[in-house]
């Protein structure tokens, strides 16, 4: 091997260390930004007069204590007269049951339950999942309701981004312990925690997320080893087959952060699919024709829930 050969050779092996070496780092910093997502900060009485200003006269508010493994879910819930069903708000990434509260204005016919997942809102420093527990979350809500006097029949799921991938994940094991519920209203969810976890890297990293692969294997690996759930379970796409709920979806075409293709995978099993051209990522609502009741009304008619 001429001199020209080996200085190549040597610079090359340094390079691939250095590259397995930054991966390993990578990988090993990566489930701080999964476990311990940004929570927003409230001030003392902050969200229930955000709640009561967004209720109406005859509306009351009353507030629940409900465990869910080893968390405690504060769960709001509204009580209307002429409810005939009731919705439970499934919040977004690094949100809470305030920022998922106001779609309540666009179901006035059903009681409205909201919490924050893993009860972050009381203890900031629970990690979050992405569905690995928060899917337990959804199905203690639900239980709670059936304990209440309000059958599976008579509750629907509303969520949007991690909200409804959590939701799908949620009727996997619901169903497979009981019955259906009467329905599901879902805004982009994603496809699976290695799917959301790329989209998200890529943009910060652009084309350039395609070299951290190795650190994204090893940060979710780690991740689920930290936080006790299997990542591999993590996947509503998965959750989405086989399903006796019926589930609406909305996405845009538009969405870099859960973009299209992976919406329309859940959708070969879940074919109730409303595509909104120009939306990103939690847009659709607001761009489409009517508004969002308009779109979700005549599903909670003909799931029984609206007369």
């Amino acid at each position: 091997m001429s001199p020209v050969n080996r200085s190549l050779l040597r610079a090359g092996l340094v390079l691939l260390m250095l590259y397995l070496a930054a991966s390993l780092f990578a990988g090993w910093c990566l489930p701080g930004l999964l476990l311990h997502a940004p929570q927003p900060r409230r001030v003392p009485g902050e969200v229930e007069t955000r709640l009561a200003a967004l209720s109406a006269v005859g509306e009351r508010w009353t507030l629940h204590a409900v465990p869910s493994g080893a968390a405690r879910l504060q769960v709001h819930w509204l009580h209307r007269s002429e409810g005939r069903g009731a919705a439970i708000l499934l919040h977004g990434f690094g949100d809470d049951a305030l920022g998922s509260a106001p779609r309540l204005q666009d179901l006035p016919g059903l009681d409205v339950l909201c919490f924050t997942f893993r009860g972050r809102d009381l203890d900031p420093s629970v990690p979050t999942t992405l569905g690995g527990h928060e899917r337990e979350d959804v199905a203690a809500v639900v239980h709670f309701l059936e304990s209440a006097g309000w059958p599976r029949q008579h509750q629907v799921l509303v969520g949007s981004s991690q909200g409804a991938g959590v939701a799908l994940l949620a009727l996997a094991d619901l169903e497979r312990e009981g019955g259906p519920l009467a329905g599901a209203l879902l805004e982009s969810p994603f496809r699976d925690l290695r799917d959301a976890a790329r989209h998200h890297l890529r943009g910060t990293l652009g084309p350039f997320e395609v070299l951290a692969r190795p650190a994204e294997r090893f940060g979710i690996w780690r991740a689920g080893r930290i936080a006790r759930f299997d990542p591999d379970t993590v996947s509503p796409l998965r959750a989405s087959r086989g399903l006796q709920t019926p589930v609406a979806l909305l996405a845009g075409d538009a969405d870099q952060v859960t973009p299209l293709p992976g919406v329309q995978a859940i959708a070969r099993n879940l074919p109730d699919l409303t595509v909104v051209p120009g939306a990103q990522h939690l847009e659709v609502g607001a761009r489409l024709s009517g508004g969002w009741r308009a779109w979700a009304d005549p599903r909670l008619r003909s799931w029984g829930l609206l007369p």
